[in-house]
């Protein structure tokens, strides 16, 4: 199995997570998927019409969004949470042009370690010195690897907690659920939620499990109630949101660039939500 990569934050110099990654893909005789070689994605970007009945935001220049598989294929509208939020405190982003897949997914391990770093490698050219940065703690760090710095909007957002608290602001009592990933971005991550006006609990927090059978049903019952006092919970990791998102009965769930947006006075992503606040 993959699925938390704690032991490679132990053993950093054996990096065991991607050592099973690898050996998973080949025991499974995985290829890279056809939506890759089409869109360069491993989940076929949603329909563009996901945008429509959406306000209009002015097209930024001064950060390039890089959104990452989940996002581009399963939350798409996290992208316009990500425009509104930046825009509210007057930085300008948009999608980094001919933006692909971070390479990190399991399909695409069957690519040598050349390739995927020239598939990463072409993202920062292409953002022409401008700073790339990632609603996904995976894909950040799967840069991260390949020595390029695309950071997670947590640690971008913590920049801006003035302007941040400058905005209406939320009144909300919130669970924070970070994500395996995100774990180390942990103080940007409640700064940020702070500087909205939300107050976290003080909940502890863990995996959600993914999807992995007889591990996530258990995992995602302890996170629910650890959360159980909490109007929603926030997290940093698309992934961790699909889930959460699908729990029969579960606490509404939104991504933390969602939160920043909600502050600005802009909660139109909540129509795209299984779960509502």
């Amino acid at each position: 199995m993959h699925s938390c990569g704690k032991c490679s934050e132990v053993c950093p110099q054996t990096d065991p997570k991607t050592v099973m990654m690898h050996m998973k893909a080949e025991a499974l005789e995985l290829k890279v998927p056809d939506s890759f070689v089409k869109d360069g994605y491993v989940i076929e970007p949603a329909d563009p019409s996901w945008r429509e009945g959406l306000p209009e935001i002015p097209e930024g220049n001064d950060m390039y969004l890089v959104p990452g598989c989940i996002v581009k294929g399963k939350l798409p509208y996290l992208i316009y949470a990500a425009e509104r939020a930046f825009s509210a405190i007057g930085i300008g982003i948009k999608e980094l042009p001919e933006n692909k897949c971070c390479t990190y997914p399991l399909p695409l391990r069957s690519m040598t370690d050349v390739e995927r770093l020239a598939v990463k490698a072409r993202m920062q050219s292409h953002s022409r010195r401008k700073e790339m940065i990632t609603l996904c703690a995976g894909c950040c760090n799967e840069f991260g690897r390949s020595g390029i710095y695309a950071p997670h909007v947590s640690t971008v957002l913590a920049r801006y907690m003035d302007r941040i608290r400058a905005l209406p602001g939320v009144k909300l009592k919130v669970a924070l659920e970070p994500g395996c990933s995100s774990e180390r971005f942990m103080g940007d991550f409640e700064a940020v939620v702070r500087s909205t006006g939300a107050e976290p609990i003080g909940n502890t927090y863990g995996c959600c499990g993914k999807n992995i059978e007889g591990v996530n049903s258990e995992l995602m019952a302890e996170r629910e109630a650890e959360c159980a006092e909490a109007d929603a919970i926030v997290v940093g990791c698309p992934n961790c949101m699909r889930f959460y998102d699908a729990q029969p009965g579960g606490k509404p769930v939104i991504h933390l660039i969602e939160l920043v947006a909600m502050a600005a006075g802009d909660s139109e992503t909540q129509r795209f939500h299984k779960i509502k606040i």
